[in-house]
């Protein structure tokens, strides 16, 4: 059996003909594990999340115990960051086969050696500790290895002592040592320049320029670099070496060829940040972002339909602790979400409800567990958090599981199986808490430290792909031709146990503690490992520099130092490769001659009118268009399903429903007075608590929480403002959010009841504050939350006030009687205007420049508008004179469109979302 053994060979290795059946590559751990086959051994990994937590653990025994140490401060400002980094010293100090014994060699030791009485207890085996009882059991059961041959990437003596004395042992039962075959010594460049490097010759030398066995290729940057190697062809390179390979494939992928398999670095993948996510919904208060993100993870323990709705109905809400929301829960719950094949749909209604109810306890777990609480929690329940990170993580790993048979999968398992690794490390945490509920900042603190960027597949291996490796030590075979991609930098490793004051490592090698890895011995390891590339390669190695990364000058490599200063033409062999342009596909620009006033579109008859229209919905028909066209008909907006409102329109929201909860009329009573309004401002703190949360959870982020403050004062302010106006005026309220209806024959199709019957009606909305004066005519109120009072002053007075006219209409219909007076009230400003006389210090009439009856105006647009788009025409903007609409406009008593004074063209939608075509 042959072992092609290095230190460094993990993941993708170089060799000539791939692994055979009696050829294993491998490294420490995987030496460590055959041989552990081989001798009836086994030892179980421990995540390195689940052993910090573990370290963790024993720190806080020790430090319990022994309250006064050197670490003691440390730990109790930053307890897990603190034992994470003890562990790393505990790690780099057993690898030095220290055993933790050692007599006043210094305080912060001493404090080590007092955990590791803990800590041993709960780890177990490590793997210096494994690597011993191998090397006492190869002699204790005398196993033969003389059936092994172990060929190494280095000479024994610069491995480390550790490493050294298992080589020793399995020599002494029969195994054979061997060095890899390097490549053979010719007359090119190539081993002109190998000779120079290994053999560490002084002086200089000259090279072939008509050779080019060696060439250094030199980019501005890595995206250029990647760019042209992807670009071309070179079928006969035998191995590329890439740390960073992820832009290499990004590129290969763009021009339809075999990706080679890379890792993103540095990064947290969708999937892992369930463990965040999740530990974030138990914050006060409620972070509405996290738990929206929450819900729409890509794989989750809730049934994906219903988390989409919840996801909406929050979005719409503006919050997820109200009615809606609850609603929608129960639904779940009882199983108004479960799918019916058509054969079960054809059962009795029975039958189904028996099917619905089959796994109502199972979602009713999976609701208890993975959603928050739908009543404001002030503390953290211990238990509660320990259930949640228990069942995500078993349900992270079964979910692996089940993904196993597919391998396109392999992405997200890695991530999952990261999750299910997380989870179990905090539940080891939160052992060490013995109160019955728990402080988020000790959760957050943990949740910090256990999760970490990580490297994670990018990209796997496609056949037929280039032979990648992403370190010039892992090539185990003679290539004829390599590429060497990232020869920058100083490559510099830190040294062994680096960590150790001089006077703490003199002290242990005194007292044969440790057996440090020599310092010459290890850098000479080093050295050796990185010039892999050099040694290995025959015909040709091409070098590859960038001069800059990520935007900053990149350091010289060694190699290339080395080159510089001994090789006299070394400028010759320097290339900058650059793409041939004359072999790219030619791109013909596209030249913006902006949109056309009128767009004509196909298959108009494809488009589905609603059966009604609201005032907001009509205002925009007849003004824009376009924007009713894209938003309303086709649904295409700027929004997505998980996009909270912004927080300007969630002040406004806010408001509103704050109004509603104490201007209201009683359930029963016909209207509130003053007096019964100004009692309920009593409670109004509360009110507004409970409205922030149901409505505008996004204002308690933590970066909305002065925003939020401000509207608490200035919301109180307009109340008692509004209030004021109600006894100046001598109004009652009679409704907040007034469902109303109206039939103005706008030519939609019928709108039927639930037994098929027409409905007359084909406008509806709903009326912010509807009231009565002291002689019973009703008022119209519309709440504005703006800081641009003029351009409703304007509105006003140009007689442009869409939707308290058409409102004006729809409540006298239903009221049966003319509504006389009608006024937008606008905050936080706290100001009534409006046409009509109201008195009082807040209030300010305007004074209209026409009269004209502008809701027959509207019905009439609303129907040329409608002809428009069925006839495959629709409005965009242009020459205000030149449009059809204002040719058309005194004819047909259309309502007017407002011309830019500037420009000469229509005036434009200040609020669209689709600038870019009206450009």
């Amino acid at each position: 059996m042959k072992i092609l053994f290095s230190p460094e060979y993990s993941g993708h290795v170089f060799t000539q003909s791939g692994v055979m059946m009696d050829t294993v590559v491998t490294n420490t751990t995987g030496l460590i594990d055959l041989l552990e086959l081989r001798l009836g051994l086994h030892y179980e990994d421990i995540p390195t999340q689940e052993r910090v937590a573990h370290y963790y653990d024993a720190v806080s025994k020790y430090m319990d115990a022994n309250p006064k140490n050197v670490m003691a401060e440390s730990f109790k400002n930053a307890g897990l960051s603190t034992a994470k980094a003890m562990l790393g010293w505990r790690e780099e100090l057993r690898s030095a086969d220290w055993n933790f014994e050692g007599a006043e060699i210094s305080d912060r030791l001493s404090v080590l050696i007092g955990v590791e009485e803990y800590f041993r207890k709960q780890d177990g085996c490590d793997m210096a500790g494994r690597l011993h009882i191998v090397k006492d059991q190869l002699g204790f059961q005398k196993l033969d290895c003389s059936d092994i041959t172990l060929m190494l990437a280095c000479d024994k003596n610069l491995l480390k002592p550790s490493i050294l004395s298992l080589i020793f042992v399995l020599e002494q039962q029969g195994a054979k040592v061997e060095l890899l075959p390097v490549a053979e010594n010719t007359d090119n460049n190539l081993s002109k320049v190998r000779k120079l490097i290994t053999e560490g010759k002084q002086g200089k030398i000259k090279l072939d320029e008509n050779d080019e066995s060696l060439l250094i290729y030199q980019f501005a940057d890595e995206r250029s670099a990647c760019e042209y190697l992807a670009y071309q062809r070179m079928d006969d390179i035998d191995v590329w070496v890439n740390a960073d390979n992820k832009q290499m494939d990004n590129w290969l992928m763009l021009m339809n060829k075999a990706m080679t398999g890379s890792v993103t670095a540095d990064c947290t993948p969708q999937l892992t940040q369930l463990f965040v996510m999740g530990l974030g919904l138990f914050s006060t208060p409620l972070n509405v972002s996290t738990l929206i993100e929450w819900l729409n993870m890509p794989v989750h323990p809730i049934d994906r339909y219903f988390r989409e709705k919840l996801a909406e109905a929050i979005v719409t809400e503006g919050g997820y602790r109200n009615e809606a929301c609850r609603k929608l829960i129960k639904a779940y719950i009882d199983g108004k979400f479960v799918f019916l094949n058509d054969e079960q749909k054809a059962l009795s209604v029975e039958e189904q409800q028996k099917i619905r109810e089959k796994d109502r306890k199972k979602r009713q777990k999976v609701i208890d567990i993975f959603l928050p609480s739908l009543e404001s929690v002030k503390e953290i329940n211990t238990d509660r958090v320990r259930h949640f990170v228990s069942e995500l993580s078993g349900w992270s790993r079964q979910r692996a599981h089940l993904m196993g048979d597919d391998l396109n999968n392999a992405q997200w398992i890695e991530q999952l199986m990261t999750v299910s690794s997380m989870c179990d490390a905090l539940h080891i945490l939160l052992g060490t808490i013995h109160t019955p509920t728990i402080d988020y900042k000790t959760i957050d603190s943990w949740m910090s430290t256990i999760y970490e960027k990580g490297s994670y597949t990018n990209a796997v291996a496609e056949r037929g792909c280039r032979m990648v490796v992403d370190s010039p030590a892992k090539i185990a075979a003679v290539a004829k031709k390599t590429v060497w991609m990232g020869v920058e930098g100083d490559n510099s490793i830190a040294q062994e146990c680096a960590f150790l004051y001089p006077s703490e490592k003199k002290k242990l090698i005194e007292q044969h503690e440790i057996h440090p890895w020599d310092e010459a011995c290890e850098n000479s390891y080093h050295e050796y490992m990185r010039m892999t590339p050099l040694r290995m390669t025959q015909n040709q190695l091409i070098l590859v520099v960038c001069m800059t990364r990520g935007g900053e000058t990149t350091l010289k490599h060694p190699l290339i130092v080395r080159l510089e200063q001994q090789v006299e033409n070394i400028g010759k062999f320097i290339k900058t490769p650059k793409l041939d342009v004359e072999n790219m596909n030619e791109v013909k620009p596209v030249v913006k001659t902006g949109l056309p006033m009128e767009l004509q579109f196909d298959h108009a008859d494809k488009l589905k009118w609603p059966d009604h229209l609201s005032p907001t919905s009509i205002d925009t028909l007849a003004e824009h268009p376009f924007e009713y066209l894209m938003e309303r008909m086709l649904n295409i907006t700027a929004d997505g399903k998980a996009q909270m409102t912004d927080v300007k329109t969630t002040k406004g929201n806010v408001a509103h429903a704050v109004i509603e909860a104490l201007f209201s009329p009683e359930e029963g009573k016909r209207y509130a007075v003053p007096a019964e309004i100004e009692k309920r401002m009593e409670h109004y703190d509360a009110i507004y608590n409970k409205v922030v949360e149901a409505k505008g959870a996004i204002l308690q982020l933590a970066e909305n929480k002065l925003t939020e403050k401000l509207l608490h004062e200035q919301l109180r302010v307009c109340l008692d403002t509004l209030l004021e106006i109600l006894k100046d005026n001598s109004l009652k309220v009679t409704g907040c959010e007034q469902y109303v209806e109206a039939q103005m024959n706008l030519g939609l199709p019928d709108a039927l009841d639930k037994e098929g019957n027409k409905k007359e009606r084909d406008m509806l909305g709903f009326i912010d504050m509807t009231l009565e004066d002291e002689d019973g005519h009703p008022v119209v109120f519309d709440f504005k939350w703006t800081t641009w009072a003029k351009g409703y002053q304007d509105k006003l007075s140009g007689n442009r006030s869409i939707q308290l006219e058409l409102y004006r209409i729809m409540l006298g219909q239903k009221a049966k009687d003319e509504v006389k007076r009608v006024a937008y009230f606008l905050m936080p400003d706290a100001r009534l205007y409006s046409k009509e006389l109201f008195k009082g210090r807040h209030c300010t009439q305007i004074i209209s420049d026409n009269d004209d009856l502008i809701v027959e105006e509207l019905k009439q647009s609303v129907i040329y508008r409608k002809q428009q788009l069925e006839s495959g025409v629709v409005e965009t903007n242009g020459e205000y004179e030149e449009l059809q609409y204002v040719k058309d406009t005194q004819d047909k008593g259309l309502f007017p469109l407002e011309q830019d004074e500037e420009t000469g063209m229509k005036k434009g939608n200040f609020f669209t979302q689709y600038g870019l075509f009206n450009s």
